[in-house]
């Protein structure tokens, strides 16, 4: 059965963190979520007030990130970050594994990464970036069991920085390494209804999706 309006905005967070987007792209981000109820809104560190104070009372919640796109941050630095989103009302944080380190093959270093995030956020949900789009079959499935090690509460395929969108496929070998120990979240380049319903049936269970396109496919599924 397809996928209702309702059902894909209680999946999907709704982001905007682009370079340029400022206070008034902010309270559209808002606005948007009071009317269609998505989950969950990620926006730049520095709006985290605005968007607690714009969601109170509401059934969005705020979240953002805690590192930088290629996650090489320094581990303290990253999370500091992570519990200051939760200071400042974060339900939930986003971090990117540190690329650098998991491509020199330093993966007990990756897992400490992680691990020292989830424990700065507690029982927050802490979803964790691992940018498929560079990344081969076996190197997705290593890192997706690394995330899991790590204590992450979901792995999330992309960042939606890069220009390669996410493919079913690569979907599809993370959810064989998982095995259901841990959700997951499909985001970047996630365009179409067809590609939701593929990935919902391969376990995806939230979506990150640009504000624009979040518009996009919620009326596609209301129509």
């Amino acid at each position: 059965m397809p996928i209702s309006a309702q059902e894909l905005a209680r999946m999907m967070d709704a982001t905007l963190t682009t370079t340029t987007a400022g206070v008034k792209e902010m309270e559209d981000l808002i606005a948007f979520a009071r009317e269609n109820h998505v989950y969950s809104l990620i926006t730049n560190r520095w709006f985290i007030p605005m968007i607690v104070e714009g969601l109170r009372g509401t059934d969005t919640l705020p979240g953002s990130g805690c590192s930088a796109t290629n996650g090489s941050d320094l581990t303290e630095v990253k999370a500091f970050a992570a519990r200051r989103n939760i200071e400042l009302g974060c339900a939930e944080c986003d971090m990117v594994m540190n690329i650098p380190l998991f491509k020199s093959g330093l993966y007990n270093e990756v897992v400490k990464d992680i691990r020292a995030v989830k424990d700065a956020v507690g029982d927050k949900p802490l979803k964790c970036i691992i940018e498929v789009g560079i990344l081969s079959d076996e190197e997705i499935t290593r890192a997706t069991e690394l995330v899991i090690e790590g204590g992450a509460d979901f792995v999330k395929t992309a960042t939606g920085k890069l220009p390669d969108p996410t493919t079913v496929h690569q979907v599809e070998v993370i959810s064989r390494a998982n095995r259901g120990r841990i959700a997951i979240k499909a985001a970047g380049g996630i365009r179409t209804l067809e590609t939701v319903q593929q990935m919902i049936d391969l376990g995806v269970s939230r979506f990150g999706v640009g504000s624009g396109s979040a518009a996009k496919l919620l009326a596609a599924a209301e129509r």
